[in-house]
């Protein structure tokens, strides 16, 4: 071997020594998951579109998405379940479209004192009502608490007893029927008159092709998008294909939450896909939270767990509301979801939880197919690639090629393999000691050949026992 160094010539007697900070072993690389979230703006914003911007405050997110826009509300909810989360914004196409019109009309004049509350979601808004006040009045006054509201997604304004709410942003995809934003309203202890909210239902569909090409040459761990048709899942789906291809290898995943009548309707969504870097969340019939939110909680929450393998089950979405009990997944109806790629959120000691983090990848060739089931073993096979290309990229930069290079390199990356082994990510990394395999490439110069095995750790999802009954 030919020893080399840095060490300019001398003929100056002495000892002479330099440091070399990339010799032995560096570490594993720390595994930081980037979230990445795809939604729209408000009047005020100045985010551009298709321009993924870092945010590190809320300041931040008020100035590029406007208060109340549904990046906002995605920005919270993310920072909700996981304040450490490190969060992009990317605004998609404008909605060419109108926006959702709420109205809620008062009548009488109060012959006692109570309240009137608007509820959106699981906020809520009430302003006091006292003997003599009439409709005109109290729907004025709730106007001006409900645009005091800043973070609401709608401004409010009143006339003639009648207050008018207007989404912020506009699309099909704001109303409740669609997974968005729910308002109702009710009375206590007065006998003024409010009538159920009148929806006027918005229109646009929402287009993030252009916004997911913007955002392409930067790696985005987690992609959690505002809305959970067909299309749009359809263009993250190739996105998320084209990132994690040889010459990219941004290992990336794509969440999105669906708010659906029944199993068979997640079931359909998942399987349309069938990919092992998608995951469609659902909840039933409705629920006090937006689909963008639980997409964006459910973001940060798989951002939070730095060892890639390790199970998520049962782990809480903070701030995000329950659904009814009525709508509560039963035992079969999760189990059918998991089957079909599908992840249950069920409420749990009222929280809203994830009962197992699975992929919409279920299947193969039409039969049943398990390895890429839980969302851990893509994360760790991208973990394990990060790895290696972070060792070669500091190891074997402007090397040359010699008849000690195979056995150096393949050696490498079976200490790489060994250390995911200790860090309980790889398993039995001994027992596949003979698959590790480096050789020169006959056909190509300069290039080496790595086979390189990837024995995952599973999770541990289930423990299934048998209690015996004896009777002594």
């Amino acid at each position: 071997m030919n020893l080399t160094n840095n060490i300019p010539e001398t003929m100056i007697p002495g000892s002479y020594s330099e440091f070399n900070y990339y010799a032995g072993p560096n570490g594993l690389p720390a595994n930081i998951q980037k979230v990445l979230l795809v939604g729209d703006i408000a009047d005020g914003g100045s985010l551009a579109v298709a321009k993924p911007t870092a945010v590190y405050n809320e300041s931040e997110v008020l100035a590029l998405a406007g208060a109340g826009s549904v990046l906002h509300q995605m920005y919270k909810a993310a920072k909700n379940a996981w304040k450490y989360a490190q969060i992009s914004l990317l605004r998609h196409t404008a909605v060419a479209g109108s926006a959702a019109v709420w109205t809620i009309t008062l009548s009488g004049t109060a012959t006692k004192s109570g309240l009137v509350r608007v509820i959106w979601n699981s906020k809520k808004v009430a302003v006091g009502v006292s003997v003599g006040d009439t409709a005109d009045y109290v729907a004025d006054s709730l106007a001006v608490a409900l645009n005091a509201e800043t973070d609401a997604p709608f401004t409010a304004i009143a006339e003639n007893g009648v207050v008018t709410l207007t989404a912020k942003n506009k699309g099909a995809y704001i109303c409740a029927e669609k997974g968005g934003v729910n308002i109702s309203v009710e009375t206590e202890s007065t006998d003024l008159t409010a009538t159920g909210v009148v929806l006027t239902a918005g229109s646009g569909d929402v287009d993030v092709e252009d916004a997911l090409a913007g955002a392409f040459p930067e790696r985005y761990h987690l992609i959690a998008l505002s809305v959970s048709d067909a299309t749009n899942i359809g263009y993250l789906k190739t996105h998320l294909e084209k990132a994690a291809e040889p010459l990219e290898q941004r290992g990336q995943r794509g969440i999105v939450s669906a708010i659906v009548s029944g199993v068979s309707d997640a079931i359909s969504l998942a399987k349309s896909f069938n990919y092992e870097r998608l995951h469609i969340a659902a909840v039933k019939n409705s629920i006090p939270a937006t689909t963008w939110e639980i997409a964006a909680g459910l973001a940060a929450i798989f951002a939070s767990n730095s060892q890639p393998n390790k199970p998520m089950n049962g782990l809480p979405i903070p701030g995000i509301g329950l659904p009814d009990i009525a709508d509560k997944w039963s035992g079969d109806e999760q189990d059918a979801l998991l089957y079909g790629g599908v992840i249950p959120l069920v409420e749990t000691d009222s929280e809203l939880c994830i009962v197992r983090a699975v992929t919409t990848r279920s299947t193969k060739d039409g039969v049943r197919f398990t390895k890429l089931i839980d969302t851990g073993v893509i994360a760790s096979l991208d973990y394990f690639r990060d790895c290696i290309l972070a060792m070669h990229k500091v190891k074997y930069k402007n090397k040359v090629i010699h008849e000690l290079l195979a056995d150096a390199l393949n050696e490498d990356n079976i200490a790489i393999a060994k250390e995911l082994e200790t860090a309980q990510i790889l398993r039995y990394i001994d027992s596949y000691a003979d698959q590790f395999i480096t050789e020169e490439s006959t056909d190509e110069p300069g290039r080496m050949l790595c086979q390189i095995p990837a024995p995952v750790v599973p999770g541990l999802n289930q423990i299934y026992s048998t209690i015996d009954l004896y009777l002594n």
